[in-house]
């Protein structure tokens, strides 16, 4: 094999026989260094590969920029550095190369080309009498005997001022480039033409395209077109992105992990993420979501985490006495007592069940990885069950003192104690009754209320006119009534007449007398021209005033119902009100038609009248299911159910009624127990002693102390935004009634909880003329909220124009009840 030695002054070749040669400072074979004599390397050959042997200083000697340590091979493109002096080995055209690029001046010159007739055959001149080159070759290489070589040695010297020459001159076109990566590339060259020559950060290249690849272990290829101009001073920076890295999560069960707040697969697994801090979230059954920020190093490196779950559940032990009782947990067994089992974190319902003993219930808040002990619990003989009836029915209930309801009631009572009852209903006399009910057993009592009656004189013209004593028929007109002493309507009919109505309540011993005078359905529709004519026309329009409605009823659950007033007003409101949604606008409504409204919200004592197994629940540590709190987690459909439960223990036509699975509103309307239409909410809800009310308390802000239930301070753990100056005693709902009622006597119709209406959600334009009674009714799932509750603390939410929506449950909204007058 034959080397090439390609340097400033020319070229000469080296064959195996000349190798080693020695390469540094003076008197060496190579000579690149001028400040170091001597040998530094040896350049040998071995097997058909060439190697660089150290002679001295390994500091002194660099291969790629990296001190060589003994011997090394050399390949295609290294650059060796001798003290300061450098070459480059490279394979060209089949040749291989090792260039001098720094230093080699003190080299012997290439041979002269001899004149052409030292070569002419027939000359004369001896055989050896050829120059050679003596000085480049090893000492012994001319053997005796040996033929004379072919004169390659002028050959390559000629090759080499040519091939010189021409480097010369692309050297000459070229133009210097700077070139910057980040971080530093391990190999970058430049393709697609003349490769150029490198010193350091700059690069001596020609004008055109290129493209420029770089790699460094841990970075993605960097491979990029670039275009050289003729110009001087060429700036190229580029930077070279950092790989992902590999992290591999093992957990002890099963998982879901996400990056970021982005699903990334299952777990235990392998993961490739981008060079950086990441969030990590790890779902697991049983176990509490882990949440972690981990620094991912990039570059291909894999890492390992193994991170400690905590268990999402609780040790929980319940003893009972006597034992062997069934423990339910939110209705389903769970074995019997004494019982160790564990619970998810959460809120549970608990219930121990014993033949011949009183179920005992209680609420349950786990909280994951702290033990809950429970008992033991003394279990109670069962109650008594207490029946109440009356003639006539609908009489109130006293048990204890405490009202407990309306006849016919059934109600559980404590065993084997005297239970003093007493029975009241308007226009009767009063009765009590006293007696002990045993464990277990049902008793009844039946009591015939005793009427308190007064007189009631009734004349009429015409005489045989029919008369009806609360919708009841009563015989003919002039008659004398012996009446219980509370409110009747008296209403006389005649077919061809007016109707005449007229409430009356009599008193003992002070005979009341009806005297009417039925008028002639045609002359009460004529103009009036005479005092006749006069009086029916005012006959005509005064029997609506004339029947006289009760200020207050009560529901057959015991809530009190207030006779809301009749009256015009605009609803919503206008543009430029602060905090206005625009679901608001204002159109003016009528309300004309009589309607009763419940003072309180329904609370969950009554609501479990209806749904015994009905738990309103918690937030966080706050209960929502004490029996005077307001029900929560109910329905539109659950609401509009419970007032059709009031209705048919009183006897009402129901309000709504089934429409495939789903309860619509009864249109025409019925006098039934309902939800307050949303036009009804609002009037009561803003009515004021100086006109229609902004907020529960009046026209400004802050919210006074004691204006309702809102999310104050206390509530700062369950709700993001609170009325930071306002406390007002609850974190949650506050029981019914606590805070002062407004004008006419309702109560939290600001706070505690937003209402259920009965009216589908719709948003309606502006209106002009006022709409009668309006209610918006029909198929449809969502239906409109009203009022702010326990978690509200914005302007938008604090007003009484503020309206909202849903269908399902929440744990805010709750409802009143309402009913038409007649």
């Amino acid at each position: 094999m034959l080397l090439v030695l390609r340097e400033p002054i020319g070229e000469r070749v080296l064959a195996e026989a000349d190798l080693p040669a020695s390469l540094g400072g003076e008197g060496s074979d190579v000579t690149v260094s001028s400040r170091i004599p001597g040998p530094l390397a040896w350049l040998g050959i071995q097997d058909g590969r060439y190697f660089l042997q150290v002679a001295g200083d390994e500091s002194l000697v660099l291969q790629n920029g990296a001190a060589c340590s003994g011997s090394t091979w050399i390949s295609d493109g290294d650059v060796i550095d001798v003290a300061d002096g450098r070459l480059k080995f490279h394979l060209q055209g089949g040749r291989h190369v090792l260039e001098v690029l720094a230093g080699g001046a003190a080299n012997v010159t290439a041979p002269p080309v001899p004149e052409p007739s030292a070569g002419v055959a027939g000359s004369g001149a001896p055989e050896d009498a050829s120059i050679e080159a003596v000085a480049f070759r090893r000492p012994g290489a001319d053997a005796p005997g040996r033929r004379r070589a072919f004169p390659w040695g002028r050959i390559a010297t000629v090759a080499g001022l040519v091939l010189l020459a021409l480097v010369a001159a692309v050297i000459f076109t070229s133009v210097p480039v700077q070139l910057r990566i980040e971080p530093t590339p391990e190999r970058a060259s430049f393709q697609g033409g003349w490769p150029g020559l490198r010193f350091g950060s700059s690069h001596l290249l020609r004008p055109g395209s290129y493209r420029l690849v770089a790699e460094r272990e841990g970075y993605e290829r960097l491979e990029v077109p670039v275009e050289i101009a003729d110009r001087r001073d060429q700036r190229l920076e580029f930077s070279m992105k950092l790989l992902p890295g590999r992290l591999r999560v093992e957990t002890p069960v099963p998982g879901r992990l996400s990056v970021d707040g982005v699903e990334a697969g299952e777990v235990p697994g392998e993961f490739e993420l981008a060079a950086g801090r990441h969030r990590l979230t790890i779902d697991t059954e049983r176990y509490l979501d882990h949440v972690e920020e981990v620094e991912i190093d990039g570059g291909g490196r894999l890492q390992l985490l193994r991170p400690e779950l905590a268990p999402g559940w609780a040790v929980v032990s319940v003893v009972s006495e006597p034992a062997d009782a069934e423990l339910l947990v939110n209705g389903e067994q769970r074995g019997r007592t004494p019982l160790e089992f564990e619970l998810m974190a959460g809120s549970y319902r608990l219930e121990l069940r014993r033949a011949g003993y009183k179920p005992w219930l209680t609420d349950l808040q786990v909280q994951p990885g702290t033990p809950v002990e429970i008992g033991p619990v003394k279990l109670g003989v069962p109650d008594g069950r207490l029946v109440v009836r009356t003639r006539p029915a609908g009489a109130n209930v006293t048990i204890g003192g405490a009202y407990r309801g309306r006849t016919p009631l059934e109600i559980e009572v404590r065993p084997d104690i005297v239970q003093a009852i007493s029975i009241s209903r308007e226009g009767y006399e009063s009765a009590s009754r006293e007696l002990s009910v045993a464990s277990g057993s049902r008793e009844v009592v039946d009591v015939k209320l005793q009427a308190i009656l007064g007189q009631v004189i009734v004349s009429a013209s015409p005489a045989d006119a029919e008369l009806y004593v609360d919708g009841e028929p009563r015989g003919r007109a002039n008659q004398t009534l012996e009446l219980p002493a509370t409110a009747h309507v008296i209403e006389l009919r005649k077919s061809g007449y007016a109707p005449y109505r007229e409430t009356v309540t009599p008193r003992p011993g002070l005979p009341q007398k009806v005297e009417a005078r039925l008028l002639e359905a045609v002359a009460s529709a004529a103009a009036p021209s005479d005092a006749a004519g006069s009086e029916a026309g005012d006959q005509a329009a005064a029997p609506p005033a004339m029947v006289a409605l009760e200020p207050t009823l009560r529901s057959p659950a015991g809530q009190e119902l207030k006779l809301a007033p009749a009256g015009s007003y605009t609803m919503g409101s206008p543009r430029r009100e602060a905090g206005r949604r625009a679901n608001e606008s204002q159109r003016a409504v009528s309300l004309q038609r009589r309607f009763y409204i419940a003072t309180r919200e329904v609370t969950n004592a009554e609501y479990r009248q209806f749904r015994p197994q009905h738990r309103s629940g918690y937030i966080l540590q706050t209960t929502l299911d004490l029996d005077r709190q307001p029900v929560v987690n109910v329905s539109w459909q659950d609401a509009a159910a419970y007032c059709n439960w009031l209705s048919e223990k009183e006897g009402l036509p129901p309000a709504y009624r089934d429409s495939g699975g789903r309860l619509v509103a009864v249109d025409p309307a019925t006098n039934g127990y309902r939800l307050p239409t949303e036009a009804e909410w609002e009037w009561v809800a803003r009515r004021g002693t100086a006109g229609l009310l902004k907020y529960p308390w009046g026209e400004n802000l802050p919210v006074p102390q004691g204006s309702g239930n809102f999310a104050d301070r206390r509530a700062q753990p369950i709700v993001p935004l609170v009325l930071d100056g306002l406390d007002d005693g609850y974190a949650g709902t506050a029981p019914v009634a606590s805070f002062s009622a407004n004008a006419l006597g309702i109560f939290d119709l600001g706070g505690n909880v937003a209402e259920w209406t009965h009216d589908l959600y719709t948003v309606r334009p502006p209106g002009g003329e006022a709409t009668v009674d309006p209610a918006a009714t029909g198929e449809g799932s969502v239906h409109v909220i009203r009022g702010s509750s326990w978690k509200h603390a914005a302007v938008t939410e604090l007003r009484l124009a503020y309206r909202d929506y849903g269908e399902g449950k929440r744990n805010d909204v709750g409802f009143r009840i309402a009913r038409y007058a007649q």
